[in-house]
C-alpha cells in the first residue's frame, strides 16, 4: 500500500510542475499577442488620424476635386471606426483598476452595480445622466445605457446585404469617468433633489464563509448616508413541457445509511477512473496483486543472497559462530593481570612526574646562585649574628 500511495505522490508531482510549466507557456504567449495587438490597435488609431486630418485638408484645398473617401470597405461608413477598436485588448492591472475605481471604493469590493444612475464626466456626452447597463470587472469599464455612442463599421463579410454597413453603440468608458447620481433630501429646505455623489466608502461589511458571498454598504463620507443598492428586476422565467418538476427534484430517491456509504462504489467508478495514477482507493485484487509482486521480489532477493561463494560462506559461518558464543566475559585471573598492568602504569606515570618536579627544582636552585652576588664581610656577620648558639 505504501508503494502505491508513493506512486500517486509522484505522479501529482509531475502533473502539477507540467502544468506549471504549460501555464507559464500560456501566459508568456497571451502576453505577446495582448502587446502585439494593443500596437496593432495603436497603429490603427493614427492611421484614421491621420487620414481624417488628410481628408480635412483635402476637402479645404481641393473642394469638389476632393478624392471620396467612402468607397471600397468604408463604402456608406464614413466617419465610422474600424470594428477593432470597439474594445481594448489585452487585461487592466490591479494597480490601473483600483486607480479607475479609487472614488467607488476600489476594484475588489465595487461601490456601483448594474442598474444605477450615473453621471458622465468626460466625453462627448459630458453631464448627461443615465444607467450602467454593463460592467467589465477585469477591465473596470461600464457601458451606460444610449450614452457614449459611435457608429461602428461592420464588414461586408459578417453582416447581410440588408443591413446597414455602420451599427450605431454604446462604448465602453472607465468608471474614473463616471460619478454616482442619486436622490438626496436637504434637511435644511426638505427638497429632495439629485447629487452628484464623488466618494463612496464600505460599511458594514460581512462575508458569509459558507457560501463565499459579500454584503455591505454604501456610504457618503462626511454625511454618513447609506446610498440603497437598485433593485434587481426579476426575470420572466418560462416553463416549457420538457422541464423537470421540482416536486420530482425533491423526492429523495436515495437514502443513505450505516450499512453502506452515501454513494455506491459503480457511481464513484463512474465518477473517478477506475484505473487512474491519482486513485487512492483501489479494489482488494488489485491490492493483493501488488502485494503479491512485492513478495515475489523479496523472495528473488532473499535467492540471490542465498546463491553465495565457499568464501562468503565461510566468512558467514565465523560471523554466526561469534554470534553464538557471545560477548566474552572477564575471569577473575584476566581482573588480577589488568589489575597489575594498571598499577605498573600509575606507578611508572608518579615516577615519571617526580623526575620532572626535581629537574625542574634543581634549575631553579642553580639559576638562583648564578644570579646572586657573593656575600660580604658585613652580610658574613650579620648572619653569624642571627644564627642561634649551638646546643650543648
Amino acid at each position: 500500500m505504501q508503494k502505491i500511495l508513493r506512486r500517486v505522490a509522484t505522479a501529482e508531482r509531475v502533473v502539477a510542475k507540467r502544468t506549471k510549466t504549460k501555464d507559464l507557456k500560456w501566459f508568456k504567449k497571451q502576453k505577446k499577442e495582448t502587446s502585439r495587438d494593443q500596437q496593432h490597435q495603436l497603429m490603427m488609431v493614427r492611421e484614421e488620424l491621420n487620414a481624417a486630418k488628410q481628408a480635412v485638408k483635402d476637402d479645404w484645398e481641393l473642394g469638389p476635386l476632393a478624392p471620396r473617401r467612402d468607397v471600397g470597405e468604408w463604402a456608406g461608413a464614413k466617419g465610422a471606426i474600424h470594428e477593432a477598436r470597439y474594445a481594448a485588448y489585452g487585461k487592466v492591472t490591479l494597480a490601473m483598476r483600483n486607480r479607475r475605481c479609487q472614488w467607488a471604493g476600489g476594484a475588489y469590493n465595487l461601490n456601483i452595480t448594474v442598474g444605477d444612475r450615473v453621471v458622465l464626466i468626460d466625453g462627448p456626452d459630458k453631464g448627461r445622466i443615465g444607467k450602467i447597463k454593463s460592467i467589465d470587472y477585469d477591465k473596470a469599464e461600464v457601458v451606460i445605457d444610449e450614452l457614449n455612442k459611435t457608429n461602428i463599421r461592420v464588414q461586408a463579410e459578417i453582416r447581410d446585404d440588408d443591413e446597414p454597413p455602420v451599427i450605431n453603440m454604446e462604448l465602453p468608458i472607465p468608471i474614473s469617468g463616471i460619478r454616482l447620481v442619486h436622490p438626496i433630501k436637504d434637511p435644511s429646505t426638505g427638497i429632495t433633489r439629485d447629487v452628484i455623489i464623488n466618494q463612496l466608502v464600505h460599511g458594514g461589511f460581512l462575508h458569509d464563509r459558507v457560501s463565499g458571498k459579500r454584503r455591505w454598504s454604501r456610504i457618503v463620507p462626511g454625511l454618513n448616508i447609506s446610498i440603497p443598492w437598485p433593485k434587481k428586476e426579476e426575470k420572466d422565467v418560462k416553463d416549457y413541457s420538457c422541464d423537470t418538476l421540482r416536486i420530482d427534484v425533491e423526492d429523495k430517491t436515495f437514502v443513505p445509511t450505516l450499512l453502506r456509504p452515501p454513494m455506491p462504489e459503480a457511481v464513484l467508478d463512474e465518477l473517478r477512473n477506475k484505473y487512474s495514477r491519482f486513485r487512492t482507493r483501489h479494489d482488494p485484487e488489485y491490492i493483493a496483486r501488488l502485494e503479491a509482486e512485492e513478495k515475489a521480489v523479496a523472495d528473488r532477493a532473499k535467492l540471490m543472497d542465498s546463491m553465495r561463494t565457499p568464501l562468503q560462506e565461510f566468512h558467514r559461518a565465523q560471523r554466526e559462530g561469534k554470534k553464538k558464543k557471545g560477548k566474552p566475559r572477564l575471569t577473575l585471573e584476566m581482573l588480577e593481570k589488568i589489575g597489575e598492568v594498571m598499577a605498573k602504569n600509575l606507578e611508572r606515570t608518579r615516577n615519571g612526574q617526580a623526575l620532572l618536579e626535581a629537574a625542574s627544582n634543581s634549575g631553579v636552585a642553580s639559576a638562583e646562585t648564578a644570579v646572586s652576588p657573593p656575600p660580604t664581610e658585613t652580610a658574613a656577620a650579620a648572619v653569624e649574628e642571627t644564627q642561634p648558639p649551638p646546643s650543648t
